[in-house]
């Protein structure tokens, strides 16, 4: 998603939004919330030429039936490093902000809830027999929490019951480092993402019957159909893991300054939250501090730090002007069957992930590759 019309005058572009790290999307698909951990003009404090800036970030509504990314951004939540965002069906936003969960209606503007945390990471709202409930991680204390919420919001009594997964909706995730993402099943289990542990791990709601699959790096977790999309952090790859954790040979990869990747990134960046659009539609995937070849910025300057390396224009090489969030729409598949390769054979290197222009005029980004038909 990237806006080719907008111009900046008299203000450094160094200031706008940035660093995207947790992404949602509304039950119609229709709006995207992203959370940015540095924002415009949001106490931004630049420390030296090419340092990133400390600042307290924010939320951003973004319609997605709007080709234009500054008009398309419909709300603005300031001061909020949000790690991640749920939203449930009546378009309440749970933001995690690691000491706090809060709860706000669809247009960021009232705040329903507050529920304290230590460092949360992640958080997934789905529904159990008829009742809302957050699914919550706690990074440091390797702790998945599980809260029914009452709907009422403002009526008397609790309304973030911790309950469930064994009786005190607390359940610790043994061999867990850091978590991360969460998300729920089709099946209703609970996956949770550690980034440090190098693993994705699955519980079922009532605590039990933990396992675990290896995968490298794992910040985020989305499901299109029986597939969990993990993202991969810094190794710009989204693993695709069977809902029986089977992690194929095969993965989605935006590349980093190659030749053989005609979207590369560029220096930094990461791929970190990750939502599916409603209805089988794709995804969006959220490129930290990246930067996207052949693309331009956000806000569509070509700045005096653009650079054409290996063939590909970067237009903000060192201030990641630049980071789209990365949109992936299914394609026609052209080979019928993508068969992992056997026990014991070379593993296929990674598919790049491709470009198009969308139907809107915002950029999409990137395309499945044919692996993602794969089951």
């Amino acid at each position: 998603m990237i806006d080719n019309s907008q111009s900046v005058f008299g203000r450094s572009q160094e200031v706008y939004p940035r660093a995207n790290r947790a992404l949602a999307i509304s039950p119609d698909g229709n709006f995207l919330y992203a959370g940015y951990h540095q924002s415009f003009n949001h106490g931004a404090e630049l420390t030296s030429k090419n340092s990133r800036m400390t600042n307290s970030g924010e939320v951003r509504k973004i319609d997605l039936r709007v080709p234009d990314y500054e008009d398309a951004t419909k709300a603005i939540l300031p001061y909020r490093q949000t790690k991640a965002i749920a939203v449930d069906d009546q378009n309440r936003v749970y933001l995690a902000d690691g000491k706090t969960i809060d709860v706000y209606d669809g247009n960021l503007a009232n705040l329903l809830l507050s529920i304290p945390m230590d460092d949360c990471n992640g958080v997934a709202v789905t529904h159990e027999a008829g009742d809302t409930v957050l699914y919550a991680s706690e990074r440091n204390k390797g702790e998945l929490h599980r809260f029914l919420i009452d709907t009422r919001f403002g009526s008397s009594g609790s309304r973030a019951t911790p309950t469930g997964l064994g009786g005190s909706g607390v359940v610790i995730i043994q061999g867990a480092r850091s978590l991360r993402g969460v998300a729920v099943d089709p099946q209703g289990r609970i996956w949770i993402a550690d980034n440090e542990a190098n693993k994705v791990f699955r519980v079922n709601q009532d605590g039990s019957g933990q396992v675990s699959a290896d995968v490298r790096r794992p910040m985020d977790i989305a499901f299109l159909d029986d597939t969990a999309l993990v993202t991969r952090g810094t190794d710009l790859q989204i693993a695709l893991v069977s809902l029986d954790m089977l992690v194929p040979a095969i993965s989605l990869s935006h590349g980093r300054n190659s030749n053989s990747h005609p979207m590369a990134n560029n220096r930094d960046g990461a791929l970190c939250g990750i939502v599916a659009i409603p209805g089988g539609k794709g995804f969006f995937v959220a490129n930290e501090h990246g930067q996207t070849a052949n693309q331009k910025s956000t806000y569509g300057r070509t700045d005096q730090n653009s650079e054409v390396i290996a063939g590909k224009l970067y237009t903000d090489a060192f201030q990641d002007d630049n980071e789209p969030i990365l949109r992936a729409v299914p394609v026609e598949v052209q080979d019928a069957v993508v068969v992992p390769a056997p026990a014991g054979s070379p593993s296929p290197a990674p598919r790049p992930l491709r470009s198009r222009n969308s139907a809107h005029s915002r950029r999409s980004a990137c395309l499945f590759p044919p692996c993602l038909s794969a089951r």
